[in-house]
């Protein structure tokens, strides 16, 4: 195949980041055939190269416009001489695709084309894991390989609006690695949509089934739990807090007395520690000599942190939590452990349904469930053959940009695997649908993106501050993205690349209601005596 037939045009602009290409005027109908193959010149999201020397700059395609020598009529708009611009985004050298520019094109460089067997180079850089996710858009067949030590390794952020497949990619992406012995994910599912997707390879748990005993907690969740830190007497609340219950972990494990502190995942009695608040809140000291008595140091000042106690302890949502019926000694925490890796029963993809947690203590139990996990391979001795990584659907829920006073937890749980979770071999795939809302010390600390469509132009703008600035301008095409179609950048991938992902089987339950196939001719009847009766037993099987 000759250069003259990929021949495209010349650089006549050149910037740090972007160029622009005045095409030959040969090219009428926009299009290339090659080998009986037809390409579309200058289609969006393709790829050009740039010889420069022994080395070729690598660019994609983000805009193609009339020249603006352009003064013609509309009948003369096929022959105008077009221009194109472009996304410096690497370097070609010796065969082999290099993130950064080693050197610049000059002033009439040539732009050339690629073909399949170009890609085919190009992106056998890290086919020898034979690890791919789909194919890149525009190229037919051409299989995205990436480097999944890279991918599960370093951070993840998976992105898209509502509709955009979001569910679909994590389920694709998750099923190629379920079938490995040694395989850990952990799901936490907020709209219980997993299920469906692993059911042959997933240990799936209902949370008030799991039963995450009240004494799992650490301190802070404690305090987040219990504590209203708008009123006067908090750091009352906390002081006492604290002091209680290390007294009552001690007390119930004496053998564990001296290595005992305040977040030691062991057991002790609500129930104790409650009396005693009690007897705080309503002590009175005998006056001297027989006089009258008078209100002790802390008379009245626990009465609404009894209340919020009380209200945790006797509802039925939060059995699972403050009345274990099979959990109720510091062992047990080895079981539920065993539990959530699936460990037990030999399955690697763990979905959490968190989908009956109230909403009140959803972040709460996220807090609790990553920093086990973390924990667990913080204490491990052999944490680099144990990886684990955490899934955290629809994270801006509990992983919020700007925290509320009872919405701390998960966050600074979360901030602390992103940072440090590597080095014990713990990853994150954070999931969601609203960047813009998300905590930026944990999508900061991602190195892959996988971003379906996003239509939301804050939440556009908010992830072009993430991603290095020669990359900023590759998210222009995020709104006419195609469902299941991302944009992927990142360590894992030899260059940023839109790629239609692979469709999972099975795939999740998270399917659109099709509203007006249901109104024309609905399948089912609804008896509204049976939802009432599953609504008062809170039973959403």
């Amino acid at each position: 195949m000759s250069t003259t037939e990929k021949h495209l045009g010349v650089i006549y602009s050149i910037s740090s980041s972007t160029a622009i290409a005045l095409l030959d005027e040969t090219i009428v109908s926009m299009e290339r055939t090659i080998n009986g193959k037809t390409y579309r010149v200058g289609q969006i999201g393709s790829f050009v190269v740039v010889p420069v020397g022994e080395t070729s700059v690598m660019g994609m395609v983000t805009q193609v416009r009339l020249s603006k020598q352009f003064q013609g009529t509309s009948t003369d708009i096929v022959k105008a001489k077009k221009e194109m611009e472009l996304q410096l985004i690497g370097s070609v050298v010796k065969g082999r695709f290099e993130k950064g520019i080693a050197s610049f094109p000059a002033i009439g460089a040539d732009v050339f084309m690629t073909d399949d067997s170009d890609m085919t180079s190009l992106f056998s850089t890290f086919a020898q894991f034979g690890f791919s996710i789909g194919d890149i858009s525009g190229y037919l067949g051409e299989r995205q390989y990436i480097d999944p030590n890279k991918f599960f390794g370093k951070h993840i952020a998976l992105l898209g609006s509502t509709g955009s497949g979001k569910s679909t990619a994590v389920s694709s992406i998750l099923q190629k690695v379920q079938m490995f012995s040694n395989t850990h994910v952990i799901i936490l599912d907020i709209h219980n949509e997993y299920r469906a997707a692993f059911r042959d390879f997933g240990n799936i748990i209902n949370i008030t089934d799991l039963e995450l005993p009240h004494w799992f907690m650490n301190f802070e969740e404690m305090q987040e739990t219990f504590v209203d830190e708008s009123e006067p007497s908090a750091q009352s609340q906390v002081m006492l807090l604290k002091d209680l219950v290390l007294n009552a972990k001690k007390v119930k494990n004496p053998t564990l007395k001296e290595f005992i502190t305040i977040d030691s995942p062991v057991f002790y009695d609500l129930n104790e520690v409650r009396a005693k608040f009690q007897f705080y809140d309503t002590e009175r000291i005998t006056g001297m000599s027989g006089g009258p008595s008078r209100e002790g140091p802390f008379y009245g000042q626990f009465t609404r942190l009894l209340v919020r106690l009380d209200s945790r302890m006797t509802d039925n949502r939060y059995q699972f939590m403050f009345k274990p019926k099979k959990f109720k000694d510091s062992v047990a925490i080895k079981d539920v452990i065993s539990r959530i890796f699936g460990l037990d029963i030999k399955k690697q993809i763990t979905v959490i349904d968190l989908s009956g947690v109230p909403f009140d203590i959803v972040n709460v139990i996220v807090s609790l469930l990553a920093r086990m996990v973390f924990d667990f391979n913080f204490w491990n001795k052999n944490k680099s053959d144990f990886p684990i990584l955490l899934v955290f659907e629809e994270a801006h829920n509990y992983l919020p940009q700007i925290p509320s006073q009872h919405n701390q937890a998960a966050r600074r749980t979360v901030e602390r695997i992103a940072k440090e979770g590597r080095k014990y071999g713990v990853a994150c795939m954070i999931v969601s649908q609203r960047p813009s809302e998300l905590s930026e010390t944990i999508l900061s600390q991602c190195n892959n993106f996988i971003t379906l469509r996003l239509t939301n132009p804050t939440d556009q703008n908010y992830v072009k501050k993430l991603v290095p600035d020669s990359f900023s301008g590759l998210f222009d095409i995020l709104p006419t993205l195609r469902p299941g179609e991302a944009l992927v950048i990142g360590d894992s991938t030899p260059l940023p690349v839109r790629v239609l992902l692979d469709y999972p089987a099975p795939p999740p339950d998270s399917a659109d209601i099709k509203f007006y196939d249901k109104w024309v001719a609905s399948e089912k009847e609804t008896n509204v005596s049976d939802v009432v009766e599953r609504w008062w037993r809170q039973d959403r099987s």
